[in-house]
């Protein structure tokens, strides 16, 4: 029951760090650059995903194809207010955004965020593995569960981290051999 606890939130903790690795970009057009990001339609924030259809034609251009037209403009500024290095254009009834390769000091720059970030994600799935030993120390303490079971506990629990911190390595280096292709 624990262990499937801390499975569960590390998977969570996981999940947000695959949608922060794919929205680093990595020189090719991918709708996940843009999808999330927050624009000013029908006196509210909505993502750009819930407005357009946002398909990638070739490496080099995203197309952001509004389901109402008349929200282009309000899509071009929001892209723009989001200052991620793109610049949108209208294009008749789409707005096309032409993604610059990437510079080595770019490149750079992006690996040193990307390491920023898993480590951030290697910090938040160590404090769930800790809170969670916490947790199984405060049951053994007051009689719910045993010595044993307790060492056990904590045995499942070290194994879950050392497979999510895993997962976390493995994602780095596939996102960091993205950026480093030329």
């Amino acid at each position: 029951m624990i262990v499937d606890q801390v499975n569960q939130k590390m998977q969570d903790a996981i999940g947000h760090l695959k949608v922060e690795l794919a929205q680093i970009r990595t020189g090719r057009a991918a709708p996940t650059l843009i999808s999330d990001l927050e624009i000013e339609a029908y006196d509210t924030k909505m993502m750009v995903k819930e407005l357009a259809q946002i398909t990638a034609p070739d490496s080099t251009t995203l197309l952001v194809s509004p389901w109402d037209k008349t929200i282009l403009q309000s899509i071009v500024a929001g892209i723009t207010r989001a200052n991620i290095g793109l610049t949108p254009v209208v294009d008749g009834d789409l707005v096309r955004i032409t993604i610059p390769a990437l510079t080595a000091e770019r490149r750079e720059q992006l690996i040193k965020q990307m390491h920023t970030l898993l480590e951030k994600y290697r910090v938040e799935i160590r404090h769930i593995r800790h809170e969670f030993i916490e947790i199984v120390r405060e049951q053994k303490k007051s009689g719910e569960i045993s010595e044993d079971e307790e060492k056990r506990y904590g045995h499942e629990i070290q194994k879950v981290h050392d497979q999510f911190i895993e997962a976390i390595e493995v994602a780095g280096k596939h996102k960091e051999g993205q950026l480093r292709e030329v």
